[in-house]
C-alpha cells in the first residue's frame, strides 16, 4: 500500500475520526473509503462533479431534518407514556 500525505484542517480530521470510530474503522481506512467513493462517482467535468454535491448535500439535510422530527416524536411520545398518559 501506498503512503500519501493529505492535509486537512482540524474540523475535518476529527470528523472522520469521529466517523471511522462509529464504523468500528481506522481514521486511515475510513479517509481511503472516502476516496474510493469520490473516485467511484461518474463525472465528465468540474460542473458536473459540483452539482452532485449539491444534490447530496440537499438530500442529507433532508435525511437529517426527518431524523430529527422522527426523535422528536419518540421523545414526546415516551415522555407520554411515563406520564402514564
Amino acid at each position: 500500500m501506498a503512503t500519501a500525505l493529505i492535509h486537512m484542517d482540524s474540523k475535518q480530521k476529527h470528523r472522520l475520526t469521529q466517523r471511522a470510530k462509529l464504523r468500528g474503522k481506522s481514521f486511515s481506512q475510513e479517509v481511503r473509503d472516502a476516496v474510493e467513493m469520490y473516485l467511484d462517482v461518474p463525472v465528465e467535468n468540474e460542473a458536473e462533479l459540483r452539482a452532485l454535491a449539491k444534490t447530496a448535500n440537499h438530500a442529507a439535510d433532508r435525511m437529517i431534518k426527518n431524523l430529527d422530527e422522527t426523535i422528536a416524536y419518540v421523545g414526546r411520545v415516551l415522555k407520554h407514556k411515563r406520564n402514564g398518559r
